[in-house]
C-alpha cells in the first residue's frame, strides 16, 4: 500500500547506509529521498587517485567521458560520489546489487535507472556544496532540489524572474529575512518541480505559480529543513512527485510541450516542515 505522504529526508553516511529507514520509505510510499555529504561517499583510495580508472563496474563509458571534462579534483569526487550514491540507493531499494545498476538519461538530462527484476526506476538528483540529495521513486516522477537555508537571495535581484505576480504579491507583505527565505524556499520547489518534468531550462519560473489552496495535475510537494553539516548550516531540501501512478499527461505535459502559454498556473504546495 503506498501513501501519498511525503519523503522524509534521510541521512546516509556513505555506502554503509543506513539502508533500512530507505526501504521502508519506498515500501510503504514508493518514493524515498537520502541526503549526505559526498566526501563519505567517495572512497579513501579514490580521493588521491585517478578516479577514471577506479570503481570497476561502476562508471560506464558515458560517466568517464563526463568526468575527464572536469578539471578540479572536487567536481570529479563529486561526480563519482553522485554515481556511487545513485547506484546503491537503486540497488537497495530494489535488490539487486550497484554494478549491476544501469543509469540512463531522458533528452534534457532527467536520469533514470534500470536493473534486472527491477524494471525502470525514477531518479533526481540534486547538490550544493559538499550535499548531495537523491530522490528514488517506484513507479512516479519525481524531482528533488537543494541550497543552503543562509544563502543569499535578495527579493529585488531575482523576484521578477522566480515569481509569478501573486507570488510577488505574497512576498512583498513579508518582512526580512523572512521574504529571503520564502523566496529560497519557492526558488527549491520550482527547481525540483522541473526536474521532475524533465523539461530543463525550457520552463521559466516566472511562468508558473504554486498555490496553497488550489492542486493541479495530480503533483505533491514538500519542503524539509536539515542540519547535516554544522559547519556548513541547515540547507532547504524541496521534492515534488507525482501523485498517481502514471505517465506525464494533462498539466505537466501541456507545460513540457508548450510551456510559455501557461503562465500563471497554479499549483498546490504541501509543505513538509
Amino acid at each position: 500500500m503506498t501513501s501519498d505522504g511525503p519523503p522524509t529526508p534521510l541521512l546516509l553516511t556513505g555506502p554503509g547506509g543506513p539502508w533500512r529507514p530507505v526501504r521502508q520509505a519506498y515500501t510503504g510510499h514508493g518514493r524515498a529521498v537520502v541526503h549526505g555529504r559526498w566526501r563519505e561517499w567517495l572512497p579513501t583510495h579514490l580521493q588521491s587517485a585517478d578516479m577514471d580508472q577506479g570503481l570497476p563496474g561502476m562508471l560506464d563509458e558515458r560517466d568517464r567521458r563526463r568526468l575527464r571534462t572536469l578539471p578540479r579534483p572536487a567536481a570529479r569526487g563529486r561526480f563519482v560520489a553522485s554515481r556511487l550514491l545513485l547506484k546503491h540507493l537503486v540497488a537497495a531499494v530494489s535488490g539487486a546489487v550497484p554494478e549491476a545498476v544501469w543509469i540512463g538519461y531522458e533528452p534534457y538530462g532527467r536520469p533514470y535507472a534500470l536493473c534486472a527484476g527491477a524494471g525502470r526506476v525514477e531518479l533526481s538528483l540534486s547538490h550544493t556544496g559538499d550535499l548531495l540529495v537523491a530522490g528514488v521513486s517506484r513507479w512516479t516522477r519525481i524531482g528533488v532540489d537543494v541550497e543552503a537555508a543562509r544563502r543569499p537571495l535578495r527579493y529585488a535581484d531575482v523576484g521578477r524572474r522566480l515569481c509569478a505576480p501573486a507570488e510577488r504579491a505574497a512576498l512583498a507583505d513579508l518582512a526580512e529575512p523572512e521574504r529571503e527565505r520564502a523566496l529560497l524556499r519557492l526558488w527549491t520547489l520550482k527547481e525540483a518541480y522541473t526536474k521532475a518534468l524533465g523539461c530543463g531550462m525550457r520552463l521559466a519560473f516566472a511562468e508558473f505559480e504554486f498555490d496553497a489552496v488550489v492542486s493541479g495535475g495530480g503533483w505533491r510537494f514538500a519542503v524539509s529543513e536539515v542540519n547535516s553539516d554544522r559547519s556548513a548550516g541547515s540547507h532547504f531540501i524541496s521534492s515534488v512527485w507525482r501523485q498517481h501512478e502514471c505517465s506525464v499527461g494533462g498539466f505537466g505535459r501541456e507545460l513540457v510541450e508548450r510551456p510559455r502559454r501557461f503562465g500563471n498556473n497554479r499549483m498546490r504546495v504541501y509543505d513538509g516542515g
